[in-house]
């Protein structure tokens, strides 16, 4: 079978989008009967002259050169709706991952008008496929509702993550809490050194990872204090020492799709603190200790943030292992001829 992954890219160190897709590919590489193509971007833009290049030009451009070469895939899954334009909705599989350009605007503030204008046209593209996949109920129940979407066409498969990530023993002195994202304002990173400024725990650090275009005012509110420490980008074979370091991962977002961080540090065994207002799955969330902005240097300081360590790390470990997302990919695309 002549399988065919769209993305914009295939590599953990530039989006949550990039690590999906690259755990979808991990997944599914090793099964006999697959020829797997990869269709991503040759050469890096900036970011929205990128999505929009890549979408628009780019696609349809290697469709033609592959399918002079070899001929079309017997099953394409298109990684995100903005890449559906092209595709054949009876041989397509597309992943919705939420609704964030559209429904949420003004947490999504970093979307122009153009692009949350393609992106819903994408995804009224996208509903019409033979079969969608969505990463929490959430999500199915707004394509139910909202899109009219028939139940039989939407396929619920978590995130998978990395085996990699374990708990792991590193000696450390000072109380640690850390956080990684893109430094955006949707993050909320601001919220969380507040806060611990505001806790002013003895012996403690705040370690933040991640790039963004918010580091300099980040930097600014954090007023050089020696305690918090920006990492900027962690490379991926970095990412089990970093949660293993922590004493508890605080993800203070206002908006997720799903908030794979969460789940990498509970398969590390590590608290994971949210905050009430913040819309992240509630699967996901209500195994988590839940804070809010107001509570959160006191639960900070009093080291308030009881967690199910061990019912976390089964659930980070089973539920979204590489083994059951591939079983899930597999059954769907064998549907699909």
């Amino acid at each position: 079978m002549d399988i065919t992954l769209i993305s914009k890219s295939f590599q953990t160190n530039t989006t949550g989008l990039g690590s999906y897709s690259k755990m979808v590919y991990e997944c599914i590489k090793d099964e006999e009967d697959f020829n797997i193509n990869l269709l991503f971007q040759k050469q890096k833009q900036k970011r929205g002259i990128s999505t929009m290049k890549f979408s628009f030009v780019e696609i349809p451009l290697q469709l033609m050169k592959k399918r002079f070469k070899y001929g079309s895939s017997d099953v394409y899954h298109i990684l995100n709706p903005l890449e559906s334009f092209y595709f054949n909705p009876k041989k397509s599989v597309v992943t919705i991952h939420d609704f964030i350009p559209i429904h949420y605007s003004e947490e999504a503030n970093k979307f122009t008008t153009i692009t949350k204008i393609i992106y819903k046209k994408a995804l009224n593209k996208s509903i019409k496929f033979k079969n969608i996949i969505v990463t929490s109920q959430e999500t199915a129940d707004v394509l139910k509702l909202d899109y009219n979407v028939d139940d039989d066409n939407i396929n619920i498969i978590k995130y998978a993550i990395d085996d990699k990530y374990h708990p792991k023993f590193i000696k450390n002195d000072i109380f640690t809490i850390g956080t990684v994202s893109v430094l955006e304002s949707r993050k909320r990173i601001d919220i969380l050194i507040e806060a611990f400024l505001e806790a002013n725990i003895e012996n403690s650090q705040l370690l933040i990872g991640g790039s963004g275009g918010m580091k300099t005012k980040l930097k600014e509110l954090a007023n050089n204090d020696s305690r918090i420490k920006f990492l900027g980008f962690i490379p991926d074979e970095k990412m089990v020492d970093f949660y293993n370091s922590l004493d508890v991962f605080v993800f203070p977002t206002i908006l997720e799709g799903y908030g794979l961080p969460i789940v990498e540090a509970m398969a590390c065994g590590k608290p994971v603190i949210t905050l009430e207002d913040g819309f992240i799955p509630s699967d996901l969330k209500k195994r988590t200790f839940i804070s809010s902005k107001s509570n959160l240097a006191n639960d900070l300081k009093n080291k308030n943030f009881k967690c199910d360590i061990e019912n976390n790390l089964k659930f980070a470990k089973e539920e979204h292992s590489l083994n059951k997302m591939g079983q899930k990919l597999k059954k769907i695309y064998y549907s699909m001829i």
